[in-house]
């Protein structure tokens, strides 16, 4: 009545399932592989260029709620289901562009504005892992190439 599946088969296809669930993170990241940092509607001028963000590079070695959070009471309330492309709190600039707050001395430091949020959460990682095998760049122009 049934036909009976060989062995080899049901291996194969689990196989490919395995595969399949791996992989599955990847082609669903919140984030494009790739992008380029570039925000010039928050800054009134630049003095380095733009940041090349390899997102999938960092997710290989960070978990994503080392980068993206959202603070209540001193603890991270964001969650992984909250991360997702269009998603509002997800970009840093989401929460952290306040044009005007650049380099004032008034400015709530708690309150980061874009580029002390950027640098902050990038050159103390980046920083921190410099003891491993790590070879994230280290320097401003490590991040900011022509």
């Amino acid at each position: 009545m049934f036909k009976k599946i060989n062995y080899p088969w049901k291996i194969f296809a689990g196989g490919v399932l395995a595969a399949a669930l791996m992989l599955a993170p990847h082609f669903i990241s919140a984030q494009m592989p790739e992008y380029l940092i570039d925000n010039t509607d928050v800054y009134t001028s630049k003095k380095k260029p733009s940041v090349l963000f390899d997102h999938d590079l960092h997710m290989a070695v960070a978990d994503c709620m080392d980068c993206h959070h959202h603070y209540k009471d001193g603890e991270n309330v964001l969650e992984h289901y909250d991360l997702f492309e269009g998603a509002e709190g997800v970009m840093c600039r989401d929460c952290h562009a306040e044009p005007g707050t650049r380099f004032q001395e008034d400015h709530d430091p708690t309150e980061k504005d874009l580029e002390l949020a950027y640098h902050a959460q990038c050159i103390t990682c980046h920083r921190d892992m410099a003891g491993e095998d790590a070879t994230g760049p280290r320097t401003c122009m490590g991040c900011h190439q022509e």
